[in-house]
């Protein structure tokens, strides 16, 4: 079962998002001279528990997982300038974010099998963060 699903981080009704394949697409165009953007996945920590990479407005976290989970195992708390994710009770991200987000375009879910989870966040302004935490 894949998605945040009932009472899956206040995110119910967002169950079938079978990953990132459509990324629900941007708000228009970038205004012709806009900067080469880097959206190269990027490690999220020195401990490598997570990877990060941005393109346009939107934002994609990942925390691969050994051994699987399921989304009884997942807290992910969203807030307009932060983000707490706890995994089976260990707390694996929590802080201020780079820049502000809009929180009910915010969502998360498990890849198959339960081996990774994702974590989609929605910028409120379409510019490249240079980090995901301030």
């Amino acid at each position: 079962m894949l998605g945040g699903g009932k009472g899956g981080g206040g995110m119910g009704g967002m169950g079938g998002m079978g990953g990132m394949g459509g990324m629900m697409g941007g708000k228009g165009g970038g205004g012709g001279g806009a900067p080469e953007t880097d959206d190269s996945e990027k490690a999220g920590d020195a401990s490598g528990k997570w990877h990060w990479q941005q393109k346009g407005e939107e934002i994609q976290v990942r925390f691969p997982q050994d051994p699987p989970i399921t989304k009884k195992d997942v807290s992910v708390k969203f807030k307009r300038t932060s983000l707490t994710v706890s995994i089976k009770g260990e707390t694996v991200m929590d802080g201020t974010l780079e820049s502000t987000v809009e929180t009910d375009d915010c969502t998360w879910c498990l890849a198959p099998g339960g081996v990774e989870l994702q974590v989609m966040l929605t910028k409120q302004k379409e510019a490249d963060w240079g980090s995901l935490m301030a």
